[in-house]
């Protein structure tokens, strides 16, 4: 007797064109990239992306917030029961590296034309950042408290220049024909060693 195969079910439309939309505004740009041609990625017609999102610009919205907002990313927050700063660090840092360089196509798009769209521009830099800079400000905040650093830091600020030391780091090793100097890990190791040395005094 032969069990039934059942069929493979097919994402959600949403998924399918937030999906098909990260690929083709990638590959297209943000003003390149159409409706028409996003719907066809998509293997949907363009009635229904119309239908989920209204417009171009609440597509790009939502393909950020889906890329780098709270929902896709709820482990952001670092584990600190029983654990250093450096600790905390270390794994911010790691998981940092890892959402910007699964997202890498849709960042470059985003820095060279997330200009012309100010609501975008304003959701993009929200969304790359948060929640994992708002748990790392509350970590700072945190480790000024216990002694673990000045208590003069401002942790916006200390969290600023932490997380924008690695944003630039992925941009700049990903470049075509760079040649690599170091790795990976120990640019991220005396990455956290140097901050350390400058929120600890």
């Amino acid at each position: 007797m032969h069990s039934k195969v059942r069929p493979t079910r097919r994402p959600p439309a949403r998924q399918l064109l937030l999906a098909a939309a990260a690929r083709v505004f990638a590959r297209d740009g943000l003003e390149g990239a159409t409706t028409r041609a996003i719907s066809r990625e998509a293997g949907v017609n363009e009635v229904t992306l119309f239908r989920h999102f209204g417009t171009k610009e609440h597509l790009i919205e939502a393909v950020v917030g889906s890329a780098f907002g709270l929902a896709g990313h709820p482990a952001a927050a670092p584990e600190r029961a029983g654990r250093s700063l450096r600790d905390d660090l270390v794994s911010f840092a790691h998981r940092y590296e890892t959402l910007l360089v699964a997202n890498l196509p849709l960042i470059r798009t985003m820095i060279g034309e997330i200009h012309r769209h100010a609501v975008c521009e304003h959701q993009a830099l929200k969304g790359i950042f948060w929640p994992m800079r708002a748990a790392l400000v509350d970590r700072l905040r945190l480790a000024c408290r216990a002694g673990e650093a000045m208590p003069r830091i401002n942790p916006a600020v200390a969290a600023d220049i932490f997380a924008g030391a690695i944003f630039s780091s992925v941009i700049r090793r990903t470049r075509p024909l760079r040649r690599r100097e170091y790795s990976t890990a120990d640019y991220r190791e005396a990455c956290v060693d140097v901050f350390l040395n400058g929120i600890q005094g």
